[in-house]
Formats: C-alpha cells, sequence, structure tokens
C-alpha cells in the first residue's frame, strides 16, 4: 500500500510553489550556448577584413574551425587567441 500524506491547503501550496520555482529556475548547465561565428562572410564582418583575406587565414590553418555540413563554424575566443598568437610571431 502507497504511503499516504496528510498536508495542509498552504503546506500543499507552499510544495508546489517551490517545485515549480525550481522547474523554471535555469540552472548553469542551461545556459544560452555562447554564439559562434557562422561561415566566411561572418568570419570577415568580425575580424573587419576582406572576405578574400578571411578565406585566406582559413584555408592557411592560421583559424581553427569546424564544419556542420556546409556550413562552418568558428569559435570566436579560439580567433581571437589564434589572431594574437600570428600578430606575435610577427612581431618577432
Amino acid at each position: 500500500m502507497e504511503n499516504l500524506i496528510i498536508t495542509t491547503k498552504e503546506e500543499l501550496k507552499k510544495l508546489i510553489n517551490e517545485a515549480v520555482r525550481e522547474a523554471f529556475t535555469p540552472k548553469a548547465e542551461q545556459t544560452a550556448p555562447k554564439p559562434q561565428i557562422k561561415g566566411i562572410k561572418g568570419l570577415s564582418e568580425f575580424l573587419k577584413v576582406s572576405h578574400c583575406k578571411a578565406q585566406t587565414l582559413k584555408n592557411s590553418g592560421v583559424l581553427p574551425y569546424w564544419q556542420d555540413g556546409r556550413l562552418i563554424l568558428f569559435d570566436p575566443d579560439k580567433v581571437r587567441e589564434a589572431m594574437e598568437k600570428q600578430t606575435a610571431e610577427r612581431g618577432r
């Protein structure tokens, strides 16, 4: 036989409110994914360079990227790091 819990209307209301609040409170894992740079056009706008220069940087292997079907994606943080590294190497 199942356990029977006897509670007051106020206690039941409080339990339901807590359960609903917990269910709808965003958790750290549920935060929105950070935006990615999509395509060469997006990369050229992000770096403020020409479309041709963005394509050259991608093809040369300077910038890390991955591909989802035909869509090329870049992580903005990794693009910044790669550009800083390339700038530092040129400065030597």
